[in-house]
């Protein structure tokens, strides 16, 4: 009886592959508009529509059925399949890099650097998803299954981000995109394909029909495959680890100052700390050196920048301190690592804040600026400042502090106003 449901299961999900891998116009079509879809989506930063782009996604089909003609030997469907998945690889490339090259948002926003360092955890994802979405399409219809593993598996957004890197002549984005792309579709195929076997009941003599050979290029090539994901997930896990320590180290040691970044250079080992509160001397700092070691930071020297030696940071001290962060950044050549994240997601931020401000109050103010700090408890604190003109009242500085923004970080707004109106106030109380 088992086996008997076995096989049935073994059909359905043998001919929903085979339906589902039909190479038609309307497929071409329907890719290119999910490409497109999933580009926007990227250089927006949506998640929304990342998410319906993959929905309707096709490239999951080819996968499929290419760990379908390798499970019972037909080399005729293993190449067409083979053939099909790279005309999908070329149509959504071409498609992708094509609409970046016209869009005018050129920057690399969170959603496009989260696919470029693939990890041991992509693997994971690839290989469960990919067994989900063979056992949703041992169903008649699917069921539920089939969409969520689009989703989990993310096929698409890899290939935008690809196109993202063409577009932009960014190797570092191109190669690591594409890296995950190739997790991806290894992985679900193995999966579709050990799948295959099991529903099949053949798994033992399948594997006897393998010769040593292909096995041991099977082993190699997946070795090959995973050693890199394996490296770039523990080198995450040792700088997430880093950074809970400093966060630890900054909450304990540093209670009545005000850390408003920080930061860990790995090659120098040297942790920076840029401070708000009491001067610290010499001595001070180095026994605050010697504490490192008690948070998993040893060998590491501590280098405190003081932005201000009051216990608070004025509008005066952040701007200052932004606009020498800016001159940094133009003098160098920035990369875009994982750690940059939240410098992108400021960047975003200041976009729509900027154009919020300066579509209400654009003759009240001559600039705005973001920043964050971090406390002594280790809370983060995201502030606007926005720098008034001549024309900037009490009124309009009340509004301008009860506006709410659509932005990822929640921020707090610091009116400063123009030096100018400060000299006349201070007149006029002179004159008094």
């Amino acid at each position: 009886m088992i086996e008997k449901i076995k096989h049935e299961k073994y059909k359905i999900l043998k001919r929903n592959i085979i339906e589902d891998s039909d190479f038609t116009k309307e497929t071409m079509f329907i890719l290119i508009c999910a490409m497109i879809i999933a580009s926007i989506g990227l250089n927006t930063n949506s998640v929304a529509v990342i998410i319906g782009a993959m929905l309707i996604s096709p490239l999951m089909s080819p996968i499929q059925s290419l760990g379908l003609g390798l499970s019972n030997g037909n080399l005729k469907r293993v190449y067409v399949s083979l053939f099909r998945l790279g005309i999908f690889i070329l149509i959504s490339v071409v498609s992708s890099t094509f609409y970046f090259l016209v869009s005018p948002i050129n920057d690399a926003t969170p959603q496009i650097l989260a696919r470029t360092y693939p990890t041991l955890w992509d693997v994971l994802i690839a290989i469960f998803g990919g067994i989900a979405g063979v056992i949703g399409k041992t169903e008649e219809d699917g069921g539920n299954v089939v969409p969520g593993v689009a989703i989990a598996t993310a096929l698409m957004p890899p290939l935008c981000v690809v196109g993202f890197g063409i577009a932009h002549g960014n190797p570092k984005i191109f190669l690591g995109a594409g890296y995950l792309f190739i997790i991806n579709v290894f992985f679900i195929m193995i999966a579709t394909l050990v799948g295959l076997i099991v529903y099949s009941g053949n798994i033992f003599e399948a594997r006897n029909k393998i010769s040593i050979k292909k096995q041991i290029i099977f082993y190699i090539v997946s070795l090959i495959i995973i050693i890199p994901s394996i490296y770039t997930a523990t080198t995450l896990v040792q700088d997430t680890a880093r950074e809970n320590s400093l966060k630890k180290f900054i909450s304990k040691e540093l209670k009545t100052h005000y850390v408003f970044d920080n930061s860990i250079n790995k090659k120098d080992k040297t942790v920076t700390l840029k401070i708000v509160g009491d001067a610290f001397k010499k001595q001070d700092i180095e026994k605050l050196e010697k504490k490192l070691e008690k948070y998993k930071l040893k060998n590491y020297k501590l280098k405190i920048q003081q932005l201000s030696n009051e216990k608070y940071l004025t509008a005066q001290d952040l701007s200052k301190y932004l606009n020498e962060e800016k001159i940094k950044e133009n003098a160098e050549d920035v990369s875009l690592p994982i750690e940059n994240k939240n410098q992108e997601i400021l960047e975003n931020d200041l976009k729509t804040v900027e154009n919020i401000l300066y579509k209400n109050f654009s003759n009240n103010i001559s600039e705005v600026k973001i920043g964050k700090l971090i406390d002594a408890n280790n809370n983060e604190n995201f502030v606007v400042l926005v720098v008034g003109n001549e024309t900037m009242t009490d009124e309009i500085s009340e509004k301008i502090k009860n506006l709410e923004f659509d932005t990822e970080k929640k921020y707090q707004i610091i009116i400063e106003k123009n030096k100018q109106e400060k000299v006349n106030t201070l007149s006029e109380e002179n004159q008094k």
